[in-house]
Order: structure tokens, then C-alpha cells, then sequence
């Protein structure tokens, strides 16, 4: 099924960022990273000493393992799912860490236990548990299991700000739990990152760590602001058009993208978060009211099914991921989708061990089947009741 785009293209997801939030950002004050930090601390129901900032999501987790890496020198290991962002296992190497990786269940990608348990040990430095496109996960036995060899564990809550847990936001259950605000995340300052930490004996860890973090500079801040207003008008659906004829779309799949600046978060990029915060559950409500439609949609298809999601779970869907029943029925879905003007994506095309260590990739069959399977549905304030139905048709064949 193939219908006309008329120079239109959803974007796999979207903030709602409006003039407002750009001037917001435009005149923000030398104190509006203070009081970012104290309305994320807020948000999430802890003190603002509990909250830090710095210019990108791989900023936060270079200066969270470092700090780490220094405080526990003879631990070198850090463990993740073999199917989640790469930059973590970059970070890692940049710092000199080993990046272990654990296969998933074939449905989900949430760790088979049993080998998470034979992956971790004396050498491990901390345990990632992802939260994947805005679903929350449990958290007591990989919790349990990382405490149990002395390690930490990290929650990558970068999708998922405003998810929560029984009630409770992600982010706050482990050791420490790390936000993005890069483009498309749930709160989008064009770029940034925060970390968190419920345990009062971790606050004074991240003070010492983060007075070695230097500040952005007023050029850091134009440019950030000015790469935000970018971002704005490239996630309309027809800038989003335009990007995608010249590949643009393309550019953080390649390894070159992945670097990062240790640097502060920039008062433009705080003043942006600052508006756009308020508005965040409503903006989630939102994605969670498209999702439901769609989900609704795939489980009355044969061959595609959603992620599991736990009772106490209370996910919002960054992007709503399937999972086509082979291959070949995700790039036929994938195909027609895309000419239909619908931002669908493949998110991370390869499992971690087939980009870092292809000769071990047959050990994760999961991981791997999972990243040939899965698709990606748009959810964000773009998404019309036309758009719905045409994927709704287009999934139903």
C-alpha cells in the first residue's frame, strides 16, 4: 500500500517545542540551571541537591562513570543488555571500561536473569537496566543482583522521563538514574542530560564529581539554542520531508555523531527545559492515548505483537515498538510505512556485539533476533487521525 506524502513526513518522534520555549531559552538568567535542577529533583520527589545537569545524555554518563571508575578503581566491568543505545559500551571504552553485554528474552528486552547472574562478579563496576521507549521495567532482582557483587546499578530512564513504577518515577529505584534531553526525547532541549540519585550517601558523590564539569560558554549557549530552534522547524512533518531527501535522517546512526563536549548544560538549553517541563505529563498523556490506538490495531494482526508491560508499569510510549513476526514481514511494514509518509523506525539496526565485538555476536541470539524484528510507530502531537488510520490499515494488510 502506497499513498501520496504531498511533501509531508512524520518524524519517528517529537517535542512540542513553541516559541514560548524558544524565547524561554533566548533571555534565560545565569540562574535557570539552578532552577532546572531543582524543578527535575522536584519532579521526580527528591531534594535539588539529588540533581545534576551537563550538556548531553553522554556527557551525564561520562562523568557518572568516571566519578564511579574513580571512587572504585580495581572495578573495570560494566554490564548492559546486548540490545540498547551504543553509546553506553563508547562511553565505557572511552573511559577505559569493558562493556559485558547479557542476551534478552526474544520478546522484550528485558535481561535473562540467569545470565546476568554468570555476568556479573568482582570486577563489575555497575549494571545498566534500560528503560525502553518510555516503558518502565522492574528493577528489584537486577537491583538485588548488582548489589550482591558490590556493583551499583545505573537506571537509563533516557527515553522514558515520566514513566513510572507503582506510582513511582523511573530513575529513582537504582543507584543512580539517568534523563536525556537530546532531540526527540521526551523533554528535548535540543541536547543535554540529567542524572538523579534517591540515596542521600550518592548526593555527595555527584557534588564532587559534577565541580570538575566546566560550565558551558555564552558561545555554547547560542549555538545550542540555535541548534534547538533547527531542531523545531526539521520535526515538522515537511522539514522532516525535506531531511529525509537529503538523508539527514540517517546521521546518528554513524559513529562519527556519537562524540560529546564535557561540558555544563547551557542557560538556553535550561531555560527551554524549564518551560517545557510543566508540560511534560500532558505531552506523555498524549503519546500514551495515540499508543493505545495503535496497540489496539496490532493485536488484532497475526504476526506483529507488542512489548510486555507489567501491571505496576505506567509506560507513555516514546514510540511504539512492534515486532514483526520475521524479517522480512518488518521491512515489507517498514516499506510501506515510510512511502505512506509515517516516521516508522528500525531504532538501533544492530545489537551491541555486532557493532563492538562482531566475532561474539552469535552468543546473543535474542539480542539479534529482537534488532531484525522490531519497527518503531510514531506517537508524538504530530500524529493526526488520518495518520492513525492509515497505519492502522497498513498494519492490518
Amino acid at each position: 500500500m502506497r499513498q501520496k506524502t504531498h511533501l509531508r513526513q512524520l518524524p519517528p518522534s517529537a517535542v512540542p517545542v513553541g516559541l514560548a520555549d524558544l524565547r524561554a531559552g533566548l533571555f534565560a538568567s545565569p540562574d535557570t540551571n539552578a532552577k532546572l535542577r531543582a524543578s527535575v529533583a522536584n519532579y521526580c520527589g527528591l531534594p535539588s541537591a539529588a540533581c545534576y545537569l551537563a550538556s548531553s545524555g553522554r556527557t551525564v554518563l561520562y562523568m557518572l562513570l568516571r566519578g564511579l571508575a574513580k571512587q572504585r578503581p580495581s572495578r573495570t566491568q560494566v554490564v548492559m543488555p546486548a540490545y540498547t543505545c551504543p553509546v553506553i559500551p563508547k562511553v565505557a571504552l572511552d573511559l577505559g571500561l569493558e562493556p559485558i553485554y547479557v542476551d534478552i528474552w526474544p520478546e522484550s528486552t528485558r535481561y535473562r536473569q540467569d545470565e546476568l547472574e554468570a555476568a556479573v562478579g568482582p570486577d563489575t563496576l555497575a549494571v545498566f537496566l534500560v528503560h525502553p521507549f518510555g516503558i518502565p521495567l522492574p528493577i528489584a532482582e537486577i537491583l538485588s543482583i548488582a548489589h550482591d557483587v558490590g556493583a551499583v546499578l545505573i537506571e537509563d530512564a533516557a527515553q522514558a522521563m515520566g514513566a513510572r513504577w507503582a506510582g513511582q518515577p523511573v530513575g529513582v529505584r537504582g543507584d543512580y538514574g539517568l534523563f536525556s534531553l537530546g532531540p526527540g526525547k521526551p523533554l528535548s532541549t535540543g541536547g543535554g542530560g540529567v542524572v538523579v540519585t534517591g540515596h542521600a550517601e550518592n548526593i555527595a558523590h555527584l557534588g564532587a564529581w559534577w565541580a570538575e564539569l566546566p560550565p558551558a560558554s555564552g558561545l555554547g549557549s547560542a549555538q545550542a539554542w540555535l541548534r534547538q530552534a533547527g531542531f523545531r522547524m526539521a520535526f515538522h512533518p515537511r522539514g522532516w520531508w525535506a531531511a529525509t531527501r537529503l538523508g539527514l535522517q540517517r546521521l546518528g546512526n554513524q559513529e562519527e555523531s556519537w562524540g560529546y563536549a564535557i561540558t555544563g548544560l547551557s542557560d538556553a538549553q535550561a531555560g527551554i527545559g524549564l518551560a517545557l517541563l510543566p508540560r511534560l505529563d500532558e505531552i506523555n498523556l498524549e503519546r500514551r492515548q495515540v499508543a493505545t490506538r495503535l496497540i489496539s490495531a496490532i493485536k488484532k494482526t497475526s504476526g506483529l505483537q507488542t512489548l510486555p508491560v507489567e501491571p505496576e508499569a505506567e509506560p507513555f510510549y516514546l514510540r511504539l515498538p512492534l515486532l514483526a513476526e520475521d524479517e522480512g514481514r518488518r521491512e515489507q511494514l517498514f516499506d510501506d510505512l515510510w512511502a505512506a509518509g509515517i516516521g516508522v523506525g528500525r531504532m538501533y539496526e544492530k545489537t551491541l556485539p555486532a557493532i563492538f565485538d562482531p566475532g561474539n555476536r552469535d552468543a546473543f541470539p535474542s539480542a539479534e533476533a529482537f534488532a531484525r524484528r522490531l519497527l518503531t510507530l510514531p506517537t508524538h502531537y504530530h500524529v493526526t487521525e488520518h495518520d492513525i488510520q492509515i497505519m492502522e490499515k497498513i498494519l492490518h494488510g
